[in-house]
């Protein structure tokens, strides 16, 4: 009995075995290049990759001593739109990109670049994230600092 138990669990095994690992004999394709996958997140209740965000300071020492800062932002997955203009109730593929200079209220754009002017000196964190039609968040967010002079 106990050796019968044993082959059944070795058979199970064997099968469960080839199967995931003849699953992925390539990566599957995404349209997106495969150094970026781990970048992206899961949308909350979907399956699949979620939209990809990255978001950069330019020229960050140079717009620091003029007193501000310029965002720009790359996106994947997704379709940038103006809630005011589409509508307020959300679509999976459709988000805008949320700038916030540290605890002050968040601006809505749909636009892949902001500028933050007459920003105090000291030391600032800027968040950038996308949101749905509805301002829920979508993915995760990014945080850059800049410390002006």
């Amino acid at each position: 009995m106990k050796s019968r138990l044993m082959a059944i669990v070795a058979l199970g095994f064997l099968l469960f075995h080839v199967q995931l690992h003849g699953q992925w004999k390539q990566l599957p394709a995404t349209g997106s290049p495969p150094e970026r996958l781990p970048d992206r997140t899961t949308l909350a209740g979907q399956s699949g990759l979620g939209p990809l965000l990255t978001a950069k300071l330019i020229d960050k020492e140079e717009n620091a001593k003029q007193r501000r800062a310029v965002i720009e932002v790359q996106t994947d997955g997704v379709q940038l739109v103006d809630p005011n203009v589409v509508g307020r109730e959300p679509k999976l593929d459709q988000v805008h990109v949320q700038y916030r200079l540290d605890d002050n209220p968040a601006q809505n754009s749909a636009s892949k670049s902001w500028t933050f002017e007459n920003i105090p000196p000291g030391e600032h964190e800027i968040h950038v994230r996308l949101a749905a039609n509805d301002n829920h968040p979508v993915g995760m967010s990014t945080t850059l600092k800049v410390k002006i002079p």
